[in-house]
């Protein structure tokens, strides 16, 4: 489609097909479309693939993707089990960086599915939001859809305060061999699967930090579920966190990790409420459900 078509115009477009699509759902937060697109550097053919394997692999998983309640408490457990934050500000290069950490070190306590669940709701929340607004209120009411003014002349394309990647910093202190051992293979592969193929934001780097003796033992059963070009940008911090300081500046970085940010259980707690206000999006079939489902291209097939 030719370079020439503003912004605008591809938004339109793109809701335009969206609507008529039997392959996806009803309605789709126009900020999220906007990251659909921008993560495609702007190629609405590419965007449309990306968004149908997008909503594929979540009805394909739907008890991972759909079948979910923030305020269901097996699903709280799992996100105060894990924290699994986005950490204020971004990177010069313009990335948002999301932060990993196991707290409850009992490997009994594991449970994938509501980890994966209570992640990509918080991811499925952030993508409701720009990158550049860290301080809003928790009692932020949601954003407008777009709905009634779709076609609108108005309508916003201002793409400026998205991110133009993510980088993830997992912290894997608390990590044995027996939490990977007692990992759904199910859940790992839905959920890399999704990670690396539908999701709507490019991932950039992966730096695993306090790596623990057996690291390479996990490396190993983790490994079959990575594709070559996420492994090739994942970092592996041994030797404390300078080299970490080097790639990710420390006024993002939490102050569990030396940082000037807040701890990671400040922004967690935080998270979960705005999570929580989000709950009638999140488990609204219109913006999840598809009533048919073909299988769409792989991402990796579109880069």
């Amino acid at each position: 489609m030719s370079s020439e078509i503003s912004v605008k115009e591809k938004l339109k477009i793109l809701k335009s097909w969206f609507r008529e699509n039997p392959n996806l759902p009803e309605e789709i937060d126009l900020t999220l479309l906007k990251r659909f697109l921008k993560c495609m550097n702007y190629d609405v053919e590419e965007t449309k693939k990306l968004l149908e394997r997008n909503y594929f692999l979540r009805n394909k998983t739907p008890q991972i993707f759909i079948d979910r309640n923030p305020e269901d408490e097996v699903t709280r457990k799992s996100f105060l089990n894990v924290e699994m934050v986005p950490l204020p500000g971004l990177t010069a290069d313009n990335y948002k960086v999301l932060c990993f950490r196991l707290i409850n070190k009992d490997a009994k306590a594991q449970n994938n599915i509501e980890e994966s669940k209570a992640f990509f709701m918080m991811t499925d929340t952030r993508f409701t939001f720009d990158d550049v607004t860290d301080n809003f209120s928790v009692t932020l009411p949601p954003p407008p859809t777009e709905t009634a003014n779709e076609d609108a002349e108005d309508i916003d394309d201002d793409m400026s305060k998205l991110s133009n990647g993510e980088i993830h910093i997992v912290d894997i202190a608390n990590y044995t061999l027996r939490h990977i051992a007692n990992m759904s293979l199910m859940v790992m592969r839905a959920y890399m699967n999704f990670l690396q193929e539908a999701y709507p934001v490019r991932l950039k780097a992966m730096h695993i930090i306090n790596c623990p003796a057996q690291v390479n033992h996990m490396v190993r059963i983790t490994k079959p579920f990575i594709r070559e070009e996420v492994f090739n940008m994942t970092h592996f911090h041994t030797k404390g966190l300078e080299t970490l300081y080097e790639q990710v500046p420390r006024d993002i970085l939490p102050l569990d990790y030396g940082g000037n940010a807040r701890s990671l259980a400040e922004i967690s707690s935080d998270w979960w409420k705005i999570i929580n206000n989000k709950k009638e999006y999140l488990m609204d079939p219109r913006h999840w459900k598809v009533t048919k489902t073909e299988e769409a291209p792989s991402r990796w097939s579109l880069w």
